[in-house]
């Protein structure tokens, strides 16, 4: 059996080194934004190891140079999963803040600048990612594509980072709001109970007038 040179260990290095400072922190990212690890990342993994176990195994240049180039390709479509599964994360968290805040004016903040930088940001997520994705349908290039679903990544972690800078502020906007809404609640059921208790009182008046 045959001892990997040095450009082999460089490059299976390079590997471990994107599998450690790259995956493994966006697999951290969407096990907290969404609670699960898509199997199709699982399966990148499973491959890339597989293909740098064969290279340790092998006393074949050749297959060791076939295997490293797989493990290669098996890690930019990992990292491009993770891009298009963080991008679906953020997307998600992005409309359960929406339905969050859905009856706070979001024009009060920061004096009215949040509001349509926020929009901005959205919309250039929203393009970003269905570009993309369009280009997936289109094109088997990992190049591309990564460049293409890094892109959108980026977007969607800006309008995330926006939305968590802005968080203080955005709870006392939304408690402003829930007291107003509370206080026209109280000011509502008020008008009814008066509304029943002048009807009562002329029920009774009407019921004692035909007894005498």
């Amino acid at each position: 059996m045959q001892t990997l040179n040095e450009a082999h260990n460089a490059r299976i290095n390079l590997i471990h080194s994107q599998y450690t400072n790259i995956i493994s922190p966006f697999i951290m990212q969407l096990e907290v934004l969404d609670g699960k690890f898509p199997v199709e990342i699982i399966n990148e993994i499973r491959a890339i190891f597989g293909h740098l176990s064969k290279c340790h195994m092998s006393n074949d240049n050749g297959l060791v140079e076939r295997n490293l180039a797989k493990a290669d390709s098996h890690i930019k479509r990992a990292i491009i999963d993770c891009y298009k599964y963080l991008c679906f994360a953020y997307d998600d968290n992005y409309k359960e803040f929406e339905q969050k805040y859905i009856d706070v004016d979001l024009s009060e903040v920061d004096n009215g600048e949040f509001l349509p930088i926020l929009c901005n940001k959205r919309k250039l997520a929203l393009d970003k990612l269905f570009h993309a994705k369009k280009l997936e349908l289109s094109t088997s290039d990992e190049g591309v594509l990564y460049s293409n679903f890094e892109e959108a990544y980026n977007a969607y972690a800006d309008v995330y980072n926006l939305v968590n800078a802005s968080f203080e502020k955005l709870e006392r906007l939304k408690q402003k709001a829930d007291t107003r809404e509370l206080r026209a609640n109280k000011r509502y059921l008020t008008g009814i109970y008066i509304g029943i208790a002048g009807l009562v009182i002329g029920i009774a008046g009407i019921i004692i007038a035909f007894l005498k």
